[in-house]
């Protein structure tokens, strides 16, 4: 029998790459962003876009990654790895967010899923930029990004609009999209378990909440959004599955510090 010559390209397992801050305590950004996208059935790729010093109790500072070695790492992944998707979390330089636009570009990856969940502060109190800035890392992400996660507070820095409430929520979520030009999802305990997702019109998502602070929650949903929509899921579908991920991932967090529970990886 004639043997058929397969190239290696065929054999690659999917991957999505998190550029994300990395928390040495595990509890958040890019550590627990490769178990999530592991967990859920992709090979997980990660570049590091700052290095954060904290842990379960507090947030003593970071460091920033140059723009270089960002480009470098990134650039690494692209020109190998087969990607389904992007997440992108913590960017805390203007120079940074614009070489992860012009790298996706180049590499084509403008017509896969890519997903900004923004980090303006942490759980543990570390600022990362100014308001000024922050809404000039959000004008050049708009370039690549097709989701976009904020929580209540970022999303209030993002639009302008005091979130409180289910409406105000969708009133922000549909300023920032048409702004940003991106579906919205807005998250975290403001809503008290409210998911408000804005993809040209607005729907919630209503599920358990947990009064009880714990680290990596925004990290664990932008996560698996993102691996979710790399299935081919559509938004609606893979933002209540994401949902679940998360509250599956809430229900089995652990005390692994002094202080705060941290998230741990779903198993659904």
């Amino acid at each position: 029998m004639e043997s058929k010559n397969v190239s290696k390209k065929e054999y690659r397992k999917p991957s999505v790459v998190s550029i994300a801050g990395l928390d040495p305590s595990g509890c958040a950004g890019l550590l627990l962003d490769v178990r999530v996208i592991g967990s859920l059935g992709f090979h997980p790729c990660g570049v590091v876009s700052a290095i954060t010093f904290q842990n379960t109790c507090k947030g003593y500072g970071y460091e920033k990654v140059s723009p270089e070695t960002v480009e470098e790492q990134l650039k690494s992944i692209l020109e190998d790895k087969l990607i389904a998707g992007v997440k992108i979390g913590l960017l805390n330089s203007t120079e940074v967010a614009e070489v992860i636009v012009e790298l996706l570009e180049e590499y084509g990856m403008d017509k896969k899923v890519i997903l900004w969940d923004p980090v303006y502060a942490s759980t543990t109190n570390l600022k990362f930029q100014e308001t000024a800035e922050f809404a000039e890392i959000a004008e050049i992400m708009s370039a690549i990004v097709s989701f976009l996660t904020p929580n209540a507070e970022e999303a209030e820095l993002l639009s302008g609009v005091e979130v409180n409430d289910l409406k105000s929520a969708e009133k922000a979520a549909k300023k920032i999209s048409q702004k940003l030009e991106c579906a919205v999802v807005i998250t975290g305990g403001k809503l008290r378990g409210i998911d408000v997702v804005y993809d040209g019109k607005a729907f919630a998502i209503q599920a358990e909440y947990s009064p009880v602070e714990i680290r990596g929650t925004g990290c664990v949903y932008s996560s698996a959004l993102t691996c979710y929509l790399a299935k081919g899921e559509s938004l609606e579908d893979a933002a209540r599955h994401s949902r679940l991920y998360l509250l599956e991932s809430v229900k089995r967090a652990k005390l692994t510090g002094k202080c705060l529970p941290c998230s741990e990886v779903a198993k659904l």
